[in-house]
């Protein structure tokens, strides 16, 4: 899934910057960094706590996702504020991991109707 995030951020930066301009292409590009980034750094942080003890690891976890989410707040704040990207194009960057999720599950429920359909 990972490397599915980061093919469709480089994907529609590309057709961002051809279809619409350089600018909501960067800021497609910065929004999907931003996103992707953060869901590594989640990932790394949940396989963290499953992997050991789940009450000395909770708080911990807690913790860190809200320092997570605060940093994120932060930038996304300066960054709208100072207008230093394109909005519509960060808002859309943002999206590209719900995308790739999308896209995931989509095809997983795709090969289980197959599945099904083939059995009955």
């Amino acid at each position: 899934m990972g490397r599915l995030n980061w093919l469709l951020l480089v994907v529609m930066t590309a057709a961002g910057g051809f279809l619409v301009s350089p600018y909501f292409a960067k800021g497609l590009f910065i929004g999907g960094l931003i996103a992707n980034i953060s869901f590594i750094l989640l990932k790394k942080n949940i396989t963290r706590v499953l992997s050991g003890p789940l009450h000395s690891a909770k708080g911990r976890f807690l913790i860190m996702y809200y320092i997570r989410l605060t940093v994120l707040a932060l930038i996304l704040f300066f960054l709208v504020k100072y207008k230093a990207i394109h909005f519509g194009g960060l808002v859309v960057g943002l999206s590209t991991v719900v995308i790739s999720i999308g896209t995931m599950v989509a095809g997983a429920a795709r090969k289980v109707a197959l599945t099904a359909k083939e059995a009955s």
